[in-house]
């Protein structure tokens, strides 16, 4: 089959350029700079992410603290601190645990007496103190 046989012989086609493509009619060049606009922001957005993350590791690492995982490593850090110094740890305020009520007290001093651990005396005094506090 050769080019020229599928040559139409209609006067619609007389004056039809193969070089002409209506689909791009006064468009192509604006639409082919806006889009060669948008790769090359996507492209500086990737490369600035690149260079701040780069230069927050190195940040971090040269503090001495693991870029990898930042945040677990400064907890360890301010953890091992806040136990080591007697300053820093006594300025977190400390609640103390709500003393037991009356009745477990003394079910306790009880058990402790049928054990064995404490005599009639202890047992005694503490009840008395337990019910003194009352």
């Amino acid at each position: 089959m050769e080019p020229d046989d599928l040559y139409v012989d209609d006067p619609a086609f007389d004056d039809f350029d193969p070089a002409f493509d209506p689909g791009l009619v006064g468009g192509s060049d604006a639409f082919s700079g806006f889009f060669g606009l948008v790769i090359v922001l996507i492209v500086v957005v990737v490369v600035v992410s690149i260079v701040m993350s780069v230069r927050r590791a190195k940040t971090l690492h040269d503090a001495g603290v693991d870029p990898l995982d930042p945040q677990t490593d400064l907890q360890v850090r301010m953890a091992r601190r806040l136990g080591s110094s007697p300053d820093l740890a006594s300025t977190v305020p400390r609640t103390p645990a709500p003393a037991p009520a009356p009745e477990v007290r003394l079910a306790e001093v009880d058990r402790l007496h049928r054990a064995g651990t404490i005599s009639d005396a202890e047992r005694d005094a503490a009840r008395r103190r337990i019910l003194d506090a009352l």
